[in-house]
């Protein structure tokens, strides 16, 4: 987004104005199409003025002509990359402790972003997921419901959502499949790539979480053996496949197989940088691994020492259940 030294993590007009100029050659030529968009009713040097006085306001509402500018070139690309990572779950966003997360994201919550549909979007599910990993589930629903309202038209915001919509109906109905799931395996023909994969892994979780309480066993494994496991594909989603495999062959009380899919998840998130996802898998370990094991006592310590570093609730209480021995669908 940056141009000339500008420092990209802060979201500021001069910042925006600067990615504008670097993508389109010049701040004439960004001024050139918006008075030929609104049929030459302003020269453009007024307008080259009035981008240039934009530019000193910082991260304040940039009135009509911030408006104009976002309705017209929208975000710079690397600015909305940003703001798709903190929004994904499936992102290294979630490795990084959620007070930090939540600074990253008050930061980015200011005019420029915060006054474009995909910034208000993407923000929205960004503190959905924060408030999740708090446990305040009141909280996530509010932001969920904010980022419904904006994410028609985003495939990819639309899948998140959904996800994130499931989540909380689990809580209520464990055993039932989310209705919010309904529309995700069409959403997922539009996308390719590593996010594609990703999400597709965690909307398989979704549904064999129901599965799983259900009784549905063998169901819930099917679909996780069937997902594409390949050099190719993101390791998130590999490890997420492996974690799915490793309870089904625990609940049919294989323990071995058990125990290699969950060290299998575990590497492959560890070899991706995957820090809380792999805290999730070294739990599977413990659930496996016989009681009192060494291997299942120090694969807890070590999540749990993941929990504490990330100050993430949730991952936290699921160590307590660890503890606890409690044995549930993952």
């Amino acid at each position: 987004m940056a141009a000339r030294g500008q420092n990209s993590g802060q979201p500021t007009w001069a910042v925006y104005l600067d990615g504008l100029v670097a993508e389109h050659g010049s701040l004439a030529a960004v001024s050139e199409r918006l008075a030929a968009l609104h049929g030459w009713r302003e020269d453009v040097d007024s307008i080259t003025r009035a981008l240039r006085r934009l530019r000193t306001r910082g991260s304040l509402p940039g009135g009509k002509w911030g408006d104009r500018l976002l309705r017209t070139f929208g975000l710079p690309a690397s600015v909305d990359a940003r703001l798709r990572f903190m929004g994904s779950y499936h992102s290294r966003f979630v490795d990084l402790p959620v007070p930090l997360c939540t600074d990253l994201v008050q930061l980015w919550d200011r005019p420029p972003t915060s006054e474009s549909r995909p910034g208000r979007l993407w923000l929205s599910l960004a503190r959905a997921t924060l408030a999740l990993r708090a446990r305040q589930p009141d909280e996530a629903a509010t932001h969920l419901a904010t980022a419904r309202t904006l994410a028609p038209g985003d495939p990819a915001a639309q899948i998140e959502l959904a996800l994130g919509e499931s989540l909380l109906d689990s809580r209520a109905r464990p055993t039932a499949v989310s209705a919010a799931l309904a529309e995700v395996p069409e959403l997922l023909q539009a996308l390719t790539g590593p996010d594609a994969d990703c999400l597709r892994a965690r909307h398989v979780g979704q549904v064999s979480h129901a599965l799983n309480h259900a009784g549905a066993i063998d169901q819930a494994e099917a679909l996780h053996a069937a997902l594409p496991d390949t050099a190719s594909t993101h390791p998130f989603a590999r490890s997420r496949r492996a974690n799915g495999l490793a309870y089904g062959r625990f609940r049919h009380g294989d323990l071995a197989a058990a125990l290699d899919h969950a060290r299998l998840a575990a590497r492959h998130a560890g070899d991706a940088g995957h820090v809380r996802l792999r805290a999730m898998a070294l739990l599977m370990v413990v659930r496996v691994t016989t009681p009192g094991s060494p291997e299942g006592q120090d694969a807890l310590e070590r999540a749990r020492t993941i929990a504490h570093a990330l100050e993430d609730a949730t991952l936290l209480a699921r160590c307590d259940a660890a503890q606890r021995g409690r044995h549930g669908a993952p």
